[in-house]
Protein backbone atom coordinates (compact mmCIF):
# COMPACT_ATOMS: atom_id res chain seq x y z
CA UNK A 1 0.00 0.00 0.00
CA UNK A 2 0.97 3.40 -0.86
CA UNK A 3 -0.06 6.19 1.28
CA UNK A 4 0.73 10.23 0.22
CA UNK A 5 -0.60 13.18 2.04
CA UNK A 6 -1.86 15.65 -0.62
CA UNK A 7 -2.72 18.98 -0.76
CA UNK A 8 -5.73 20.06 1.47
CA UNK A 9 -5.01 17.00 3.72
CA UNK A 10 -6.42 14.63 1.07
CA UNK A 11 -5.44 11.51 2.06
CA UNK A 12 -4.29 9.29 -1.34
CA UNK A 13 -4.07 5.28 -1.15
CA UNK A 14 -3.11 3.35 -4.08
CA UNK A 15 -3.33 -0.44 -3.85
CA UNK A 16 -5.22 -0.75 -0.91
CA UNK A 17 -6.87 -3.12 0.89
CA UNK A 18 -10.85 -2.65 2.16
CA UNK A 19 -12.51 -4.48 4.83
CA UNK A 20 -15.82 -4.59 6.78
CA UNK A 21 -17.39 -3.11 3.36
CA UNK A 22 -21.31 -1.54 3.11
CA UNK A 23 -21.16 -0.02 0.35
CA UNK A 24 -25.00 -0.86 0.40
CA UNK A 25 -25.50 0.85 3.97
CA UNK A 26 -27.20 -2.08 5.26
CA UNK A 27 -28.41 -1.92 8.88
CA UNK A 28 -26.34 -4.31 11.26
CA UNK A 29 -24.82 -4.29 14.53
CA UNK A 30 -22.40 -2.07 13.99
CA UNK A 31 -24.54 0.05 11.45
CA UNK A 32 -27.44 2.22 11.03
CA UNK A 33 -29.59 1.68 8.21
CA UNK A 34 -28.23 3.84 5.68
CA UNK A 35 -24.88 4.56 6.85
CA UNK A 36 -22.49 3.61 3.94
CA UNK A 37 -18.93 2.67 5.24
CA UNK A 38 -16.13 0.67 4.86
CA UNK A 39 -12.75 0.81 6.28
CA UNK A 40 -9.12 1.02 5.22
CA UNK A 41 -6.75 -1.83 6.75
CA UNK A 42 -3.12 -0.06 7.94
CA UNK A 43 -0.79 -2.87 7.29
CA UNK A 44 2.19 -0.75 9.30
CA UNK A 45 2.28 0.63 12.45
CA UNK A 46 4.02 3.58 11.15
CA UNK A 47 1.65 4.45 8.52
CA UNK A 48 -0.34 3.79 10.96
CA UNK A 49 1.36 6.48 13.47
CA UNK A 50 1.83 9.02 10.62
CA UNK A 51 -1.92 8.92 10.01
CA UNK A 52 -2.49 9.64 14.32
CA UNK A 53 -0.42 12.57 14.17
CA UNK A 54 -2.24 14.18 11.30
CA UNK A 55 -5.31 13.69 13.24
CA UNK A 56 -7.00 10.66 11.33
CA UNK A 57 -8.80 8.58 13.22
CA UNK A 58 -7.37 5.06 12.99
CA UNK A 59 -8.74 1.87 15.79
CA UNK A 60 -6.30 -0.32 16.58
CA UNK A 61 -6.96 -3.44 18.30
CA UNK A 62 -4.05 -4.81 20.49
CA UNK A 63 -2.58 -8.26 18.77
CA UNK A 64 -4.02 -11.47 20.09
CA UNK A 65 -0.41 -12.80 20.65
CA UNK A 66 2.47 -11.95 21.21
CA UNK A 67 4.03 -12.30 18.31
CA UNK A 68 1.26 -10.51 15.90
CA UNK A 69 1.13 -6.76 15.24
CA UNK A 70 -1.65 -5.03 16.08
CA UNK A 71 -4.75 -5.09 13.71
CA UNK A 72 -4.85 -1.32 12.18
CA UNK A 73 -7.49 0.30 10.35
CA UNK A 74 -9.44 3.87 9.17
CA UNK A 75 -13.09 3.64 9.04
CA UNK A 76 -14.33 5.83 5.88
CA UNK A 77 -17.72 7.12 5.27
CA UNK A 78 -19.38 7.27 1.76
CA UNK A 79 -21.53 10.73 1.73
CA UNK A 80 -23.27 10.53 -1.91
CA UNK A 81 -23.94 14.50 -2.63
CA UNK A 82 -23.17 17.21 -5.10
CA UNK A 83 -19.52 16.85 -4.05
CA UNK A 84 -19.59 12.88 -4.75
CA UNK A 85 -17.93 10.36 -4.40
CA UNK A 86 -16.54 9.37 -7.89
CA UNK A 87 -16.45 5.42 -7.43
CA UNK A 88 -15.54 3.16 -10.33
CA UNK A 89 -15.82 -0.24 -11.10
CA UNK A 90 -13.53 -1.87 -13.60
CA UNK A 91 -14.02 -5.42 -14.76
CA UNK A 92 -12.07 -7.07 -17.29
CA UNK A 93 -11.37 -3.79 -19.61
CA UNK A 94 -15.02 -1.80 -18.56
CA UNK A 95 -14.97 0.64 -16.53
CA UNK A 96 -18.22 1.75 -15.08
CA UNK A 97 -19.03 4.49 -12.97
CA UNK A 98 -21.06 3.66 -9.81
CA UNK A 99 -24.04 5.38 -8.89
CA UNK A 100 -25.33 5.74 -5.43
CA UNK A 101 -28.09 3.03 -6.14
CA UNK A 102 -25.81 0.69 -7.55
CA UNK A 103 -23.01 1.00 -5.19
CA UNK A 104 -23.65 -2.02 -3.07
CA UNK A 105 -22.04 -3.91 -5.86
CA UNK A 106 -18.90 -3.57 -4.01
CA UNK A 107 -20.03 -5.32 -0.83
CA UNK A 108 -20.07 -8.57 -2.86
CA UNK A 109 -17.46 -8.81 -5.55
CA UNK A 110 -14.32 -10.18 -4.86
CA UNK A 111 -11.26 -7.55 -5.03
CA UNK A 112 -8.09 -7.33 -7.24
CA UNK A 113 -6.87 -3.90 -5.98
CA UNK A 114 -8.21 0.09 -5.10
CA UNK A 115 -6.70 3.35 -5.31
CA UNK A 116 -8.92 5.47 -3.66
CA UNK A 117 -8.70 9.61 -2.01
CA UNK A 118 -10.44 10.33 0.97
CA UNK A 119 -11.07 13.84 2.25
CA UNK A 120 -11.08 14.71 5.56
CA UNK A 121 -13.72 16.36 7.89
CA UNK A 122 -12.34 18.19 11.22
CA UNK A 123 -15.19 18.49 13.39
CA UNK A 124 -16.15 19.87 16.94
CA UNK A 125 -18.98 18.74 19.27
CA UNK A 126 -19.54 20.37 22.84
CA UNK A 127 -15.40 20.73 23.27
CA UNK A 128 -14.28 17.70 21.51
CA UNK A 129 -12.79 17.70 18.65
CA UNK A 130 -11.49 14.73 15.81
CA UNK A 131 -11.47 14.39 12.11
CA UNK A 132 -13.90 12.24 10.08
CA UNK A 133 -12.62 10.73 7.00
CA UNK A 134 -15.26 10.72 3.80
CA UNK A 135 -14.34 8.79 0.38
CA UNK A 136 -13.59 11.90 -2.16
CA UNK A 137 -13.20 8.68 -4.56
CA UNK A 138 -12.15 5.37 -5.90
CA UNK A 139 -11.03 2.98 -8.58
CA UNK A 140 -11.81 -0.58 -7.56
CA UNK A 141 -10.77 -3.04 -9.82
CA UNK A 142 -12.66 -6.48 -9.73
CA UNK A 143 -11.09 -9.53 -10.13
CA UNK A 144 -12.81 -11.69 -12.36
CA UNK A 145 -12.61 -15.47 -12.99
CA UNK A 146 -11.21 -16.63 -16.46
CA UNK A 147 -14.52 -17.49 -17.88
CA UNK A 148 -15.82 -13.83 -17.76
CA UNK A 149 -12.76 -12.62 -18.94
CA UNK A 150 -13.13 -15.14 -21.55
CA UNK A 151 -16.47 -14.09 -22.46
CA UNK A 152 -16.56 -10.06 -21.73
CA UNK A 153 -13.46 -9.99 -24.55
CA UNK A 154 -15.99 -11.77 -27.04
CA UNK A 155 -18.74 -9.42 -26.49
CA UNK A 156 -19.01 -6.60 -29.17
CA UNK A 157 -18.62 -3.34 -28.59
CA UNK A 158 -22.03 -2.34 -29.99
CA UNK A 159 -23.32 -4.11 -26.48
Amino acid sequence: MELTFAPRDILQVDDARIIYRNFEGEPSKFNREGDRNFALLIPEEDMANALVKKGWNVKIKPPRDEDDSPFMYLPVKIKFNDRGPSIYLKSGNNVRKLSEDVVGLIDDIDILSVDMDIRPYDWEVNGKTGRTAYLQSMEVTQEIDRFAARFASEESPEE
